[in-house]
C-alpha cells in the first residue's frame, strides 16, 4: 500500500512520489490537535460542536539514504474538507495497527558506562523522541553493572512488554540473548549446561541500538551503526532469525554470543585492556598495539564438524538469504554432510566467528560471507608467523574490498560446533597446569562479545536462528527515490 505525496519545489513546480506505508513511522493531527506536542486530542465528530475540526496531519515517515542509514521525515497534509483529513487519518491508523509485528511497549536497557559513554545521551537525544512519535511506550531501566540487564531479565515480569532492547555494544546485547535464553530455558526445563541440547527461542524479538567501543552486531545487522537507522528499524518491528553460539566447558555453559570468540590475540588484547578503562575506547588501540609488538604463539588443536560450503565460495547473506532460509526450519542441522576435521598447530589467533563482524574499522569483517541464520560459524585460524605477517592481516582487515581468505597464513572453516583444547608445553605436564592461566603465560584467554572468558579448553555449538532480531536487511543497492516532475 502506498501514499501519493507531493513537495514543492518553486512555486510553479511540484514534486509527486510515492511513499510505501510500511515506511509510515506514525501520523499525527496537526500541532494545535497536540496540547505540549505531547498527548493528542480526538477531533470532534458531531458536526454542531464549537471546536473546529482539524484541516491538516502530519505524517512522520522514514527514508533510506545513502550508506544504508535511514532518518526520520515529517510533512505536513492538509484538505479544506475535515471530514476527508479525518479519514486519511483513520485509514492510515488503522492500516498500522494492522501491523501486528510492531512492537508496542518495550523494556529498554541502557548501558551508561559503555564505549563512549553516551548511552543516556543517546536515549534523551535520538531514541526516546522516535519512540514518542511511534506512540511506543518504552520502561527504560540504567544498567549499574555487569550482568545487570542479564539478572533482570531472569526475574522480571516480562507478560506486558512485546520486545527487549538495549542501548549499548556487544557485551551489553550479549547480556540480554543471555538472560532470555536461560530464563526461557528454565521455564521450559531444559538444562542449558548440556553442550548437546537443543536450546529454546525465547518469544520477545530484540533490538539493539549501538553505543559500544566496536558495535559489530549492530553493524552487520543494520549496515552502520548509525543510531536513528537502528532505532527506525526497531519501530518498523520486521525481525529475521540470528545463529547463537554457546560456550561450554566441563559440561558447564559459560556463555552465549553472538559475535565473535577469540583466542590468542584478541583474548591478550581484551584482558590486558581492563587495566586501562579511563582511556575509553582507545585502551584497545593501546593494548593491540602492545601484543601486537609481543607477537605471541599458543600451541592447540581444533576439532570441527565442518560444512561443506567453505566461506570463501557462499554467496553474501542480504535480505530474504537462500541459506538463511533453507536452515530455518531445521530443527537439527544434517551431520551427515558433514565431516570432523583436526587441525594442530601454534596460532596467532583462532576465531569463531558467529556472523561477519564487520564495523567502521573493518568494513568486510573478519568473514564478510558468514551468514546470520545458516547454522554455522566461521572459524578463522591465524597461523602464528612473522611480525610483519601480523601487520598484514591487521592492514587487510581495514580494506573495503580484500578479505582475509587469500594470505597463506590464515585458514577458514565453516562448522556446525568446534572444540579448542590447548595443548601443554614441554614443562606442562598436567591438566591442572593447563587451565591455569595465572600459573601458566604460555595460555591465552577467550575474548566473547568483549568479554573476558577464562577457560582455555571449550566446546561452541551453533544454535540455528535461536533469537530474533529487529533489522530490515537491504536486499539490493538503494537509489534514489523517483521523482515525476
Amino acid at each position: 500500500m502506498f501514499l501519493l505525496l507531493r513537495e514543492p519545489i518553486t512555486e510553479k513546480l511540484i514534486a509527486r512520489w510515492t511513499l510505501p506505508l510500511t515506511d509510515v513511522l506514525a501520523v499525527r493531527y496537526g500541532d494545535d490537535w497536540i496540547p505540549g506536542n505531547v498527548k493528542e486530542k480526538q477531533p470532534p465528530t458531531s458536526p454542531t460542536s464549537s471546536t473546529v475540526c482539524p484541516t491538516n496531519f502530519i505524517l512522520h515517515y522514514a527514508v533510506r539514504g545513502p550508506k544504508m542509514k535511514w532518518s526520520h521525515h515529517s510533512v505536513t497534509m492538509s484538505h479544506t474538507d475535515p471530514r476527508q483529513v479525518a479519514s486519511w487519518v483513520k485509514t492510515i491508523r488503522n492500516y498500522l495497527m494492522g501491523l501486528t509485528h510492531r512492537p508496542r511497549k518495550i523494556l529498554l536497557f541502557v548501558n551508561p558506562f559503555g564505549g563512549k559513554k553516551k548511552g543516556l545521551k543517546i536515549w534523551e537525544k535520538d531514541v526516546q523522541p522516535l519512540m514518542t512519535i511511534a506512540g511506543i511506550e518504552t520502561k527504560m531501566l540504567v544498567t549499574e553493572r555487569i550482568g545487570h540487564a542479564r539478572d533482570t531479565l531472569l526475574t522480571a515480569d516480562l507478560s506486558d512488554f512485546h520486545a527487549v532492547v538495549c542501548i549499548g555494544g556487544d557485551g551489553t546485547l550479549a547480556e540480554v540473548i543471555n538472560g532470555l535464553v536461560l530464563r526461557t530455558s528454565k521455564e521450559q526445563q531444559i538444562d542449558p549446561n548440556d553442550p548437546e541440547v537443543s536450546l529454546p527461542t525465547p518469544l520477545l524479538p530484540i533490538g539493539v541500538i549501538p553505543s559500544g567501543s566496536t558495535d559489530t552486531v549492530a553493524y552487520s545487522l543494520h549496515g552502520t551503526t548509525d543510531v536513528q537507522t537502528a532505532a527506525i528499524h526497531i519501530i518498523f518491528g520486521d525481525s529475521t532469525g540470528l545463529d547463537i553460539s554457546s560456550v561450554h566447558s566441563d559440561q558447564t555453559l559459560l556463555r552465549l554470543y553472538a559475535s565473535v570468540l577469540s583466542y590468542g590475540y584478541l583474548g591478550d588484547v581484551i584482558r590486558d585492556s581492563e587495566k586501562f578503562r579511563w582511556m575509553g575506547p582507545q585502551r584497545y588501540d593501546y593494548s593491540g598495539f602492545k601484543k601486537i609488538i609481543a607477537n605471541k604463539g599458543y600451541e592447540g588443536e581444533i576439532q570441527l564438524l565442518s560444512d561443506p560450503c567453505h566461506p570463501a565460495t557462499s554467496t553474501r547473506c542480504t535480505k530474504n538469504c537462500t541459506r538463511c532460509l533453507q536452515h530455518m526450519h531445521k530443527s537439527v542441522p544434517d551431520k551427515e554432510i558433514s565431516r570432523w576435521m583436526t587441525i594442530r598447530g601454534k596460532f596467532f589467533m583462532v576465531n569463531g566467528a558467529n556472523l561477519a563482524c564487520a564495523c567502521s574499522r573493518s568494513p568486510m569483517g573478519f568473514s564478510p560471507h558468514c551468514h546470520l541464520g545458516d547454522g554455522c560459524v566461521d572459524v578463522i585460524l591465524v597461523r602464528h608467523t612473522s611480525l610483519f605477517n601480523n601487520i598484514r592481516m591487521l592492514l587487510r582487515l581495514t580494506s573495503k574490498q580484500k578479505t582475509l581468505y587469500d594470505l597463506p597464513f590464515v585458514e577458514v572453516y565453516r562448522a556446525r560446533e568446534f572444540t579448542f583444547r590447548a595443548l601443554p608445553t614441554l614443562h606442562m605436564q598436567s591438566d591442572s597446569e593447563i587451565n591455569n592461566r595465572y600459573m601458566n603465560s604460555s595460555l591465552s584467554v577467550w575474548n566473547c562479545d568483549g568479554e573476558v572468558i577464562d577457560n582455555s579448553n571449550v566446546k561452541i555449538r551453533v544454535h540455528c536462528q535461536l533469537v530474533n532480531v529487529f533489522t530490515r536487511r537491504a536486499e539490493e543497492v538503494v537509489h534514489d527515490r523517483t521523482c515525476f516532475c
